[in-house]
């Protein structure tokens, strides 16, 4: 069995646990109640550590994914995440505008960290009114023409295939790894 490793990153309560349950057949997230009042406002349990899940999509492959913690405080693990990594997938609240400059930061931290790798941005929580289109996204965001900015539901599975599968076609275009 071949294995694709793909990371997940974007700011606290972007979608990332959500997308991880979503795609996977096997999934381990261990999430904890969130303590800060700011974050308290928006989600009751945040993760720990990460998430991981296992997604078997045939010919011989396994996607690993893995989820990051969206706190500042945890963006160390990103570089734990980093080697052997195939490709990123950047979540974000398309839904909270007030969340927007931190993801603008953290998106210009991710493609330093992840530089190399095939990316793709998920505009999450689409399914709610007043949410932000993949292409204010792009803009706001300040994301180069190359990298995909997908919308997304990660609570919708064919959407959620739509993120991964997008990012496995420019892996596989990419990479080493043979179909």
């Amino acid at each position: 069995m071949k294995s694709i490793k793909v990371v997940i990153v974007g700011p606290f309560n972007a979608g990332k646990t959500t997308l991880v349950k979503t795609l996977s057949e096997i999934s381990m997230t261990h999430e904890v109640e969130v303590t800060s009042p700011e974050e308290r406002a928006k989600k009751r349990t945040t993760t720990v550590g990460m998430d991981f899940g296992i997604v078997n999509i045939g010919e011989g492959y396994v996607v690993r994914l893995f989820g990051s913690p969206g706190q500042q405080r945890f963006w160390f693990m990103w570089k734990v995440f980093l080697p052997g990594a195939h490709g990123l997938i950047f979540m974000v609240d398309s839904a909270d505008r007030e969340s927007v400059p931190e993801a603008a930061r953290e998106f210009s931290r991710a493609l330093s960290t992840f530089r190399r790798l095939p990316m793709v941005v998920a505009a999450n929580k689409q399914d709610i009114r007043g949410a932000m289109s993949p292409e204010e996204l792009r803009f706001v965001l300040d994301v180069p023409s190359w990298i995909p900015v997908i919308p997304c539901v990660a609570t919708d599975r064919s959407m959620a295939w739509k993120v991964l599968g997008t990012l496995l076609e420019e892996v596989f275009r990419v990479s080493k790894i043979e179909v």
